[in-house]
């Protein structure tokens, strides 16, 4: 029955194997419907889910656990949105988003070779997720008021504006898997179809999240331990994918638009209190 189930790839050594079995998949499931479905608007709350189920494991990193989960993610999306993104901003994104990446990956290795270990990051990460949970409630609410003004135009933005969110996103994504809501902001004021937001979303995780393996590899986060944790959350991580997918297109463009944006506001508020508690503990 254990093989069944894939528990024999679960880590030796956890404190409450019962609290990893629900809090593990359930972060995978959030993380896959996020993805598939509504292109990562609610997928920021699989890492502290994740965080959690670990537990303190001293052999598990939930940013390495979490990375093969969200390519695994990545390919379904990709494989059923293909096709339907926007070039012209994955063109503008994707540059931005290699440069983010090797300084996310600088600053990783910088604290791993002062001995501080991944752990270390909790400060400067706290403070990174409140400026993009106050970034994120501040432009709900401009655009909110927009809205209520009948002057929520399409919004196009160049190369400039597409390599720097890009960067902030390839950044955020490193450090705290975390770009959600930088991408959101960038695509969700272009009144795209939501088949193309979603579409052009999934593209861009996909490139940014295969350019991470390399230096998580190299760093050490990805190893025995955590890939095998990946492989027995893999079902949980495409269930959530279909779930996602499944969803989509049960709502159409006006409420989808309402939902990403409400989403948007809880990720803010989520990351703006979080990071408030975890700075004044």
């Amino acid at each position: 029955m254990e093989t069944m189930l894939g528990l024999w790839l679960l880590p030796s050594g956890l404190e409450s194997a019962g609290q990893f079995l629900v809090l593990a998949p359930l972060s995978a499931l959030i993380m896959g419907a996020a993805k598939g479905g509504f292109a990562g608007s609610v997928g920021i709350l699989s890492m502290p889910l994740m965080i959690y189920a670990c537990q303190d494991h001293p052999r598990l990193s939930p940013l390495g656990i979490i990375l093969p989960l969200l390519i695994l993610c990545d390919y379904v999306a990709v494989g059923y949105w293909r096709w339907k993104w926007d070039w012209r901003n994955i063109r503008f994104l994707v540059p931005g988003a290699v440069l983010g990446v090797g300084i996310g990956s600088a600053v990783l290795w910088g604290y791993l070779r002062m001995g501080r270990g991944p752990e270390g990051m909790a400060g400067p990460n706290l403070a990174l997720r409140l400026t993009i949970g106050l970034i994120a409630l501040g432009f709900v609410a401009l655009q909110a008021v927009r809205a209520a003004r009948g002057e929520l135009r399409a919004y196009r933005p160049g190369f400039a504006h597409g390599f720097g969110i890009g960067a902030a996103a390839g950044l955020t994504s490193t450090l705290t898997h975390s770009a959600g809501p930088i991408t959101t902001m960038y695509l969700l004021p272009q009144q795209m179809a939501k088949e193309t937001y979603v579409a052009t979303a999934t593209l861009y995780y996909w490139i940014g999240n295969q350019v991470k393996v390399v230096p998580y590899a190299l760093l050490g986060l990805l190893d025995t331990d955590t890939l095998l944790t990946s492989a027995a959350l893999a079902p949980a991580v495409v269930a959530g994918a279909a779930l996602g997918i499944f969803l989509h297109h049960r709502v159409n463009q006006r409420i989808f638009n309402l939902i990403v944006y409400s989403l948007l506001a809880l990720m803010g508020a989520h990351l703006t209190v979080s990071s408030i508690q975890g700075l004044c503990s």
